[in-house]
């Protein structure tokens, strides 16, 4: 099995970018759609990881604990995992309020080698 080497993945993660860099991202409760955020970029890749860019605040417009959110764009739709440590998206909480802060603390997406 072969695997990739840093300046492919991080070749993988500057096409992403290009990609995905004014995507909305989705906020999820199960199947529901509570907050969409929409991205300003991401920095330059490294070791095959990037990193959004400060992403705005929005406001929940239901509540519920976060199972997963989704970035899309003409590019496509793709899902990344959430938690408030080691996911893709990270938050100080999973738990949504209605008409409460959706607050992103982070988020980065990985190439694998």
């Amino acid at each position: 099995m072969s695997t990739g080497d840093t300046t492919a993945r991080n070749s993988r993660a500057s096409d992403f970018s290009t990609d995905y860099s004014t995507a909305s991202l989705a906020i999820k409760v199960g199947a529901t759609t509570v907050a969409t955020h929409t991205l300003a970029g991401f920095g330059a890749p490294s070791v095959g990881v990037i990193t959004a860019n400060a992403i705005a605040d929005q406001t929940f417009s239901a509540g519920g604990t976060i199972t997963s959110a989704e970035l899309s764009d003409t590019a496509g739709t793709y899902t990344l995992t959430v938690g408030t440590s080691g996911a893709d998206v990270n938050f100080d909480t999973l738990t949504a309020v209605t008409s409460g802060t959706s607050k992103i603390n982070s988020m980065t997406v990985t190439f694998p080698a």
